[in-house]
């Protein structure tokens, strides 16, 4: 089997100009946890958030992907804070829900993020600090703007890689590791109940050359496109429900399209489906442990050929909030 079948297998990389997939994780969290996918989030609100977060995809598979995040993000030079001991159980539609800053002010965010993906004998490793604004618009819009940088490292260990042909010429021995610059952006628009953003990951392409005895092979990471929405639907005091949208695209690729609903009790219960467009269905459930602690999972279920050999994938979150004055379980986004 020569290198080229082999990461067609693989499904994760981009040979020459006739192959591509998805090559960054998947997930069915990130409504809980959108800055891994958007560094304007960065500092979005008055609390330092961090995130813990491990997926196993397609349960049963040997060499199915395996994705962990460690994320952490918190407002910096700002003043309008919350004066501790506020009491303001929830950000909700109704009395309850605090403005939003004076127009015409602004505030920064710093944050950070790990993350961890392997897929056969194919690891990507990324590391990146990200920093955003946080604008105050007339009529209490606030709009968003950030960007990460860091770096990723991606490593192919041919050892782990079995062909038809005992040490065939094509597979070089070993473990071979690349690190290159990383980059991503994103911008985000909120207003009460509503919000709406947009990112890029890997903004430009990232080449990945690797030597082989016959030659080089010319692997690239292209850019990942992120477009989402949602908005809180107060059903009564205490409860709500959270429609949202998430569209996902990379260039030569075909699209992916995710949508749920979830339903929120007290902001500190929630539980919802979700779809992924011919690829996969499943739930999500979460709680709020105390103000500053939360836990969510999702099961997915694959309705395409790949259910033939999967039971599903899994996934599971731990967020804790710092410096949480108001005793926030739950902000308009719903994470």
């Amino acid at each position: 089997m020569n290198l080229r079948i082999i990461l067609l297998c693989l499904g994760c990389m981009f040979l020459g100009s006739e192959l591509v997939a998805q090559q960054l994780p998947q997930g069915s969290l990130y409504s809980m946890n959108p800055f891994v996918v958007n560094p304007a989030m960065t500092g979005a609100y008055d609390f330092g958030d961090f995130r813990i977060s491990y997926r196993k995809q397609w349960q049963g598979l040997d060499g199915a992907p395996v994705t962990g995040f460690v994320s952490g993000h918190t407002p910096v030079a700002y003043g309008n804070k919350v004066r501790k001991g506020t009491q303001s159980p929830r950000y909700s539609g109704g009395p309850t829900y605090r403005p939003a800053p004076p127009s015409g002010t602004f505030r920064w965010g710093l944050g950070g993020l790990f993350m961890y993906d392997k897929t056969g004998p194919t690891e990507r490793n990324t590391l990146q600090m990200t920093a955003a604004a946080h604008f105050s618009l007339p009529d209490q819009w606030q709009l968003s703007l950030g960007g990460g940088a860091g770096v990723l490292q991606y490593v192919v260990n041919f050892n782990e890689i079995t062909t038809a042909t005992a040490n065939d010429p094509l597979i070089p021995d070993g473990r071979v590791s690349l690190v290159k610059p990383y980059f991503s952006l994103g911008m985000m628009v909120r207003k009460g109940n509503f919000w709406g953003g947009a990112s890029v990951l890997s903004p430009r392409p990232i080449d990945l050359d690797y030597g082989i005895p016959s030659g080089t092979a010319d692997n690239r990471i292209l850019p990942h496109y992120f477009i989402t929405a949602s908005y809180r639907v107060e059903l009564s005091e205490d409860w709500a429900v959270l429609p949202q949208v998430w569209l996902k695209g990379m260039k030569k690729a075909s699209k992916s399209v995710d949508s749920q609903v979830r339903v929120q009790y007290s902001d500190r219960i929630w539980a919802g489906v979700h779809y992924r467009v011919k690829e996969s269905m499943g739930a999500q459930f979460g709680l709020a442990l105390l103000a500053n602690t939360t836990v969510s999972y999702a099961y997915e279920y694959p309705i395409s050929a790949i259910r033939l050999v999967s039971t599903g994938s899994h996934e599971i979150m731990v967020g804790i909030r710092f410096n949480n004055r108001s005793a926030v379980f739950c902000p308009p986004m719903g994470w």
